[in-house]
């Protein structure tokens, strides 16, 4: 059988380009285009003129509708992103086209030595701090948390949605999909969350992260490891519990005045640009 396929439908190598797909090419663009190339084919097939018109005036739309579906999938995320700056921020880089080109180049580094490199960084920081003294540090704390508050499908439904749109390659599904069915997939994920919320088990799955090197910043020599930091990318569901449990935890802080007055991170309608002018004026 093998020999009577090489003979008659022999192997062929083909080169194909992973190109990112433009977000607002959807169905009906899709549809368009086909129908365009097809009035393409039946022109130069017969050469009509009538077949020539038809072509071109098809071509006009497509041009037309490309710019509404354009137009309208940009001004649609502006509007999602209303009063959040760092989302704003990402879509305008969106549209103006920037990429970051921090990923390692992977030619000229196996995943078994950036690996390798950064266990051994690890290893290097704990072996010079292993003599360091434990810190004394006294506990003042009266109020504990004992228990963790169950979290309701509508509460699962709110943070789904609210998530960015990353998906992590361990994903069964993306994360687009989940939030278009948020509301029926809500009520699963709040009892999985309930339950380990109650028992106290992280699942051994959401802790599995696909680690990628990234450049620290743009410029740095590409060709030296150091200048790389491993990312962790969890998967989505991690992410949202992890979410679940820093809310639960953010308000019983919040609520025994548990947390420093002037710290920024991690605290709604707080910045680091507060800290910067509250420093600034001080020293005024």
């Amino acid at each position: 059988m093998r020999s009577l396929l090489d003979k008659h439908c022999p192997v062929r190598k083909v080169r194909h380009r992973l190109a990112e797909t433009t977000p607002w090419f959807d169905s009906d663009c899709r549809a368009s285009r086909r129908c365009s190339r097809q009035l393409e084919r039946r022109y130069r097939r017969n050469r009509f003129r009538a077949d020539k018109l038809a072509w071109a005036d098809q071509l006009r739309q497509m041009r037309l509708l490309y710019e509404d579906k354009h137009r309208k999938y940009w001004r649609g995320k502006i509007a999602d992103n209303k009063g959040d700056c760092q989302k704003l921020w990402r879509t305008l880089s969106g549209i103006m086209g920037e990429k970051s080109s921090r990923h390692v180049d992977s030619d000229a580094y196996s995943a078994e030595k950036v690996a390798r490199f950064f266990d051994d960084k690890v290893t290097n920081v704990r072996a010079t701090t292993l003599n360091t003294p434990l810190h004394d540090i006294p506990v003042t704390a009266t109020h504990t948390l004992d228990v963790w508050s169950p979290v309701t499908a509508n509460e699962v439904r709110k943070l789904i949605l609210s998530a960015c749109n990353k998906t992590c390659q361990s994903d069964p599904v993306p994360t687009w999909l989940v939030k278009q069915f948020g509301c029926h997939l809500s009520p699963f994920i709040a009892r999985l969350f309930n339950a380990s919320l109650t028992t106290g088990y992280f699942p051994a799955k959401f802790k599995h992260a696909i680690v990628l090197p990234l450049l620290k910043k743009d410029g740095l020599d590409k060709d030296q490891l150091m200048n790389y930091r491993p990312v962790a990318n969890l998967p989505f569901l991690s992410k949202l519990l992890e979410r679940v449990i820093q809310r639960q935890l953010q308000r019983f802080l919040s609520a025994h005045s548990m947390m420093p007055i002037h710290q920024p991170a991690h605290r709604r309608y707080r910045s680091t640009e507060t800290v910067l002018l509250k420093v600034f004026d001080n020293l005024q």
